[in-house]
């Protein structure tokens, strides 16, 4: 018997569309908010500056003298100068680069037509975008170089201490990995555990929750492997604030995804074994600083949120664009201890 209804479709059937736009996340590693101290309003450049410690000026009393402490005790004011990179985020978005495609569904009507504003397609560009800026400010403030493209914004904080000797040379190294991207719980723990025990007085002193360790990403997932089924109040992971946080001895760990970009494309010296066994470049390390240490200068407070979209007419495209100043500085190298693992 035939059929009632013919098939005269010329369509051809691609399946069902799905109204809807995925994202792919984008992770960046930490809160420069919660993490390190945010000095505001700064145009382009702004001298810091810095007062040492002042000790052993108690003395016996030797009776009555007019003459002040012989020798003369004296501590130093130094500066440090922060240098506000000139930040730019410049896209732009034509309609017919979806034209023939189901997004094309999604566009307005009419005179308005090669306007994307409003529809899912710019909802798409500046969900990336936004979480695009937030990932570069991270990885720009620990790894920018001037000297390297992608990362000639600003020089960030690896950089910096790479280049002061007393930092560079407090480097600690725990070797014994089959390759400098090979590490175990044991090196984890073992790396973690040299940085706090051999770190300089002043950092010692910093209450626990005053300072960060920043760590690769292989050093925080191996050190996790040392708390599973551990209870010690040395080293738990805790819920804070509906967050979890892992801890050493009260110290939070705070894995920087954004280190793997950076090594991948660099070769900070801070990353290069100092000792005397030296093994080259590494890719795993930790950074145990206090938090009042990194300095974050910037013209806004929210780098991600400060943009602008709008669509011309005349060129038919929407545009994003972002602008701010940004830029890093450490200020004591005895607040900072780094550590790395070698072979």
């Amino acid at each position: 018997m035939a059929n009632v209804a013919n098939n005269s479709i010329a369509a051809t059937y691609g399946g069902a569309q799905l109204n809807e736009i995925f994202y792919e996340p984008v992770f960046r590693s930490d809160d420069i908010m919660r993490n390190y101290r945010v000095i505001p309003n700064v145009k382009h450049k702004m001298n810091v500056y810095t007062s040492a410690a002042l000790t052993k000026i108690v003395e016996p009393y030797a009776g009555c003298s007019a003459s002040s402490q012989d020798p003369v005790i004296q501590f130093n004011i130094d500066d440090k100068v922060i240098t506000a990179g000139r930040c730019r985020v410049a896209l732009e978005q034509c309609t017919d680069e979806f034209f023939g495609t189901y997004i094309e569904e999604m566009y307005r009507n009419g005179a308005d037509v090669m306007n994307v504003e409003g529809t899912q397609l710019s909802d798409a560009i500046v969900n990336r975008a936004v979480t695009g800026i937030a990932s570069d400010v991270v990885r720009l403030a620990w790894g920018g170089d001037g000297a390297t493209a992608n990362y000639d914004a600003f020089d960030g904080w690896m950089k910096l201490m790479g280049a002061d000797a007393t930092v560079l040379a407090a480097q600690i190294q725990q070797t014994g990995a089959a390759s400098t991207a090979t590490v175990t719980a044991g090196h984890a723990i073992g790396l973690i555990r040299k940085c706090y025990d051999e770190a300089p007085a002043a950092l010692q002193q910093v209450p626990a929750g005053d300072k960060k360790m920043f760590v690769t990403p292989k050093v925080f997932n191996a050190y996790l492997a040392n708390l599973e089924g551990s209870s010690s109040d040395l080293a738990l992971v805790n819920k804070v604030d509906g967050l979890q946080r892992v801890m050493f001895r009260g110290v939070e760990l705070v894995p920087v995804y954004e280190w793997d970009t950076i090594l991948a494309a660099l070769n900070p010296a801070i990353f290069v074994d100092q000792s005397a066994a030296a093994t080259g470049n590494t890719e795993n390390g930790v950074c145990y600083c206090a938090v009042e240490n990194l300095i974050i200068g910037s013209d806004v407070t929210d780098p991600e949120g400060s943009f602008k979209v709008f669509y011309d007419d005349l060129e038919e495209k929407m545009f994003f664009r972002g602008y701010f100043k940004l830029g890093v500085q450490f200020l004591y190298p005895s607040l900072v201890q780094w550590g790395v693992v070698t072979t």
